[in-house]
């Protein structure tokens, strides 16, 4: 039975040139939802004018270094923690896990109500049997 929908908290990239660690990488991880599965996006350089811009500002390239364990042409998957591109995404959450919670207490408190009167049911029936049975033992009247 698969859980519910819940954020990924994991990406699993896989080297655009491994279509066969990308298939089995899915199957076998399909049922949890913590990791998403993606093919590497990355392709060549984003600039697209081979003329640079004059004047260049810039005063060293600003790109970390790769290591060589980030360097999917060295192993073919990584695994990395997904970052949340926004606190607007957790605030919705937080608001929305904040009404369920005063739903859930509202629930709480309706369901307490109902035992207590449940408990007070039970009282009157209880009473209303004893009277029953004191009314049955009493000997009968001549006619």
């Amino acid at each position: 039975m698969r859980q519910p929908a819940v954020p990924a908290h994991y990406l699993f990239i896989v080297a655009r040139d491994r279509p066969d660690i990308l298939a089995r990488v899915r199957e076998r991880l399909r049922e949890d939802g913590r990791i998403e599965v993606i093919v590497d996006r990355r392709h060549g350089q984003r600039r697209q004018d081979d003329v640079a811009q004059i004047p260049e500002r810039r005063r060293a390239d600003r790109r970390r270094p790769t290591r060589h364990w980030d360097d999917l042409s060295v192993y073919p998957t990584l695994v990395v923690q997904k970052r949340v591109e926004s606190y607007a995404e957790l605030r919705q959450e937080n608001e929305r896990l904040r009404a369920e919670n005063a739903r859930l207490r509202e629930a709480v408190v309706g369901l307490a109500d109902a035992t207590a009167m449940l408990a007070q049911a039970e009282d009157v029936i209880a009473t209303l049997l004893a009277r029953f049975r004191e009314r049955l033992a009493l000997p009968r009247r001549a006619s």
